[in-house]
């Protein structure tokens, strides 16, 4: 048996779709209504019982604001102007059509309401001249036709503060000048209504009454008797009826203020007071059924609204200010860079007193050290004096092959030190005691180093950490709030601002725009032609639009993605193989992105040529990404790795590596090496090479590490190898120019023909096949957009 309870019907998915659709497209369809409402009405306002200029106002404020509406304001329109007859809907035509033509004038165009008064002038006195036929116009015709312009320029003033674009209405605070103007406009409105009513109830009377209503719980006295003096003041004017109904409404503000603290039923108890008190104080005053009704009406309206949506009316209406005061901020914010400061102060005192610990001369002394047994052997002149035969150069190399994986070279020194020295074994013994010596104070001093280094990057990420506090907490100005006032600055309109990220090379930006107001305009042309520039001109690097969507909901809105510009491009290839007689190599790599705009490459090779190698060099690679995944310094990860590895001295394993930092944003290659090979940078007919002396992972430790960097250029080609390229027996620049000359040879081909033609000439003239080799070439280039480039093919012109 089918299970069918918890399925919906085919006519019931339907229902919810459409009314799901319905509430997508709930802030335009109320627009709409309000456009096709306010239209109708105030088409048909009457002010001095003789001018009707509020249709055009409306219209201009659709036209340059609410495109998507003019056909809801011209249908309200024209059936409101029907109302007052054929003629009014006539001229109100002409003068719709008069303004379409003069706003496309640029001069016009700066200033809409005066473009508003023009149109409304020539029609009505068109009409008038052919109305009376003999040229000649009454001054009242004439005095009612400026009128009628100058009330029309003022209402389209007070239209363009009530309505900004929707959704700065909708999601915006609204200030006092906009209140004003929404009343002025809501007053004039009503007026248009007239005799309107549902009953005994008077429609424009609601609202009136419940405008009054809410005004008294959102703001209370000020703002509920300004409310009430503004429509009374209309709606005296309207009517030619001042001081008694404008008496009425604004003591109706008042009473219904002050009685805000009992809540809806006070500011009802108020309002309807002050009607019973002006009802038996002026008989003359239009104070019947129909106005008692519509207050029973709109008190029973305002009770029915929410108390959350009163809350949510306030917030926009008067948005309430928190925070801390200014000097508690200052306080915190100076504290907070105390504590930062002090920090930082224990940081630099701890890395200088590990970098002044032992200097390089005095490492340089320590090492050439004369050994106590020979100072008192009577052979001190023969063994020390003779540069040729002495034993002061084997003693070198032994030191040097004391801490060498492989044993065969330091035995050999041995045998040939045994056939010089009478005190052989003293020596050895002697010479041991200082190898170990310098080994573990090496280690000691490499790990205080790398105790400083780390200290260093956590100052570095404590810093970081309390600058985002300390910007929530003081006076200062987020970064979308600066981008904001840039963009105000220069009238760049926009909606809202979202920085995802600010990390230079990674920034990601969103800004929604409104849509596009003209043909010729693309979604994207706001973007590129004026956010861009300030974009950049902020945050100091190149930068493009990454995305861009045209969002129909809740308001029609275009939603820019900015992101950081990469304005090089890598492309690379590797060619590894394995030393001969074996089948497994001890060289690994790997290639990764760290964002968009950095690129890292390691190289690494393991001693060795035994699976044993293989993985201490991914070992080594895979730690160091790991390190670089943290937000590690660079050097603070190699003297890590490198303290690691001098500890683990009983798997007698060691491991060089070659890191490099490629920013293709501003185009420079960053180099550390831990016993690694040089890198190459070809560049034209000059060929860059950057080297270090630093010794591999887990050997020697040194005390301090370079970087160095070069800039990059288009159609630079890097090279970056192993040890095995080359052969040890061989001088390394001779070499280097073989590499170099088949480099040039090949520039022209892809990175993976370069490495093999490199790969296969090395062998064929040097004959570099014992050891592991493995080499990676990278070339940079200029990121060109398609339109910008230029067409290869030869013009034929023929002669």
């Amino acid at each position: 048996m089918k299970m069918i309870d918890n399925m919906e019907r085919p006519i019931v998915q339907m229902f919810r779709a459409y009314w799901q659709e319905l509430m997508n497209r709930k802030v335009y369809l109320l627009t709409a209504l309000l456009f096709l409402v306010g239209s109708f009405f105030l088409s048909q306002a009457v002010v001095f019982d003789m001018a009707v200029p509020f249709f055009l106002p409306i219209w201009a404020l659709a036209s340059m604001r609410y495109r998507q509406h003019m056909i809801y304001v011209f249908i309200g329109g024209m059936a409101g102007s029907a109302f007052l007859g054929v003629g009014q809907a006539v001229i109100h035509l002409a003068q719709l059509l008069l303004f379409h033509s003069i706003i496309k004038i640029p001069v016009v165009k700066r200033s809409i309401p005066i473009a508003v008064a023009g149109a409304m002038i020539i029609p009505q006195l068109v009409w008038q001249l052919v109305k009376y036929g003999d040229g000649m116009l009454p001054l009242a015709i004439q005095l009612s036709i400026g009128l009628e312009a100058l009330l029309a320029l003022f209402m389209t003033i007070f239209m363009l503060l009530a309505f900004p674009s929707i959704e700065r209405m909708l999601y915006g605070p609204w200030n006092p000048e906009q209140i004003s103007a929404m009343c002025i406009v809501g007053a004039l409105a009503a007026t248009g209504m007239g005799g309107f009513q549902i009953g005994a109830v008077s429609v424009a009377g609601v609202f009136l009454f419940l405008a009054i209503f809410v005004a008294a719980v959102v703001g209370g006295v000020p703002f509920a008797t300004t409310v009430g003096m503004i429509i009374a003041l209309i709606i005296g004017v309207s009517e030619l009826s001042f001081t008694g109904m404008m008496a009425l409404y604004g003591m109706t503000g008042l009473l219904a203020g002050s009685l805000k603290r009992f809540g809806k039923l006070g500011v009802i108890t108020g309002s309807v007071f002050v009607s019973l008190f002006f009802l038996l104080y002026d008989a003359t005053l239009p104070l019947d059924t129909v106005h008692f009704s519509t207050v029973g009406a709109a008190a029973l309206l305002f009770i029915l609204i929410p108390s959350r949506k009163l809350s949510q009316i306030r917030q926009v209406l008067l948005p309430k200010q928190e925070g801390i005061s200014e000097k508690r901020q200052q306080w915190l914010a100076d504290k907070l860079d105390g504590q930062l400061a002090e920090f930082q102060q224990f940081a630099h005192f701890m890395s200088t007193l590990v970098n002044d610990r032992l200097s390089p001369e005095e490492e340089v002394a320590a090492t050439s050290q004369v050994p106590s047994i020979c100072q008192s052997c009577f052979r001190y002149r023969k063994c020390w004096e003779n540069e040729e035969d002495g034993i002061e150069p084997l003693i070198d190399e032994w030191e040097t092959t004391y801490s060498a994986t492989k044993k065969a070279a330091r035995v050999r020194v041995e045998q040939q030190m045994k056939y010089k020295c009478l005190r052989f074994k003293g020596l050895m013994n002697e010479l041991e005691e200082r190898g170990a010596n310098k080994l573990l104070m090496g280690q000691l001093q490499h790990g205080r180093k790398m105790l400083a280094l780390q200290l260093r990057d956590m100052s570095t990420h404590i810093e970081k950490v309390m600058r985002e506090v300390k910007e929530d907490l003081t006076t200062y100005k987020l970064a979308e709030e600066e981008l904001a006032n840039r963009l105000q600055s220069q009238a760049i309109e926009f909606f809202q601002i979202d920085i995802l990220s600010e990390e230079r090379g990674a920034c990601r930006i969103v800004i929604s725009v409104p849509e596009k107001k003209a043909d010729f305009e693309a979604e994207t042309t706001v973007g590129e032609y004026l956010l861009l520039p300030i974009l950049e001109q902020m945050y100091e690097e190149p930068m493009h639009i990454s995305k861009s969507t045209y969002q129909p909901f809740p308001f029609p809105h275009v939603q820019l993605t900015f992101s950081s510009a990469v304005r090089f491009s890598l492309e690379y290839d590797i060619v590894t193989t394995a030393g001969k007689g074996s089948f497994n190599g001890g060289d690994a790599y790997e290639l990764f992105k760290i964002h968009d705009g950095l690129s890292a490459v390691l190289l690494s090779d393991g001693m060795g040529q035994d699976i044993n190698a293989y993985h201490e060099s991914r070992k080594v690679i895979r730690l160091m990404r790991e390190c670089l995944g943290q937000k590690m310094d660079p050097e603070t990860a190699i003297h890590t790795l490198h303290y690691m590895m001098a500890l683990n001295g009983l798997d007698d394993m060691y491991a060089t590596l070659d890191l490099a930092l490629i920013d293709l944003q501003e185009g420079r290659l960053w180099s550390w090496k831990a016993g690694s090979m040089s890198t190459y940078i070809k560049r034209s007919d000059e060929c860059i090479r950057l080297d270090s002396k630093t010794v591999p992972f887990g050997f020697l430790p040194s005390f301090s590490i370079e970087a160095k960097n070069e800039k990059l250029k288009s159609g630079d080609i890097v090279v970056m190898t192993t040890d095995g390229i080359f052969n040890g027996d061989i001088p390394l620049d001779i070499q280097e120019d073989v590499m170099n000359q088949t480099i040039e040879r090949f520039k022209d081909m892809d990175c993976r023909t370069i490495a093999d033609q490199v790969m296969m000439e090395m062998e064929r003239v040097f004959e570099s096949v014992e050891d592991d080799r493995t080499i990676l070439v990278m070339k940079v280039g200029h990121i060109v957009p398609k339109w910008s480039k230029a067409n290869k093919q030869p013009r034929i012109i023929s002669s």
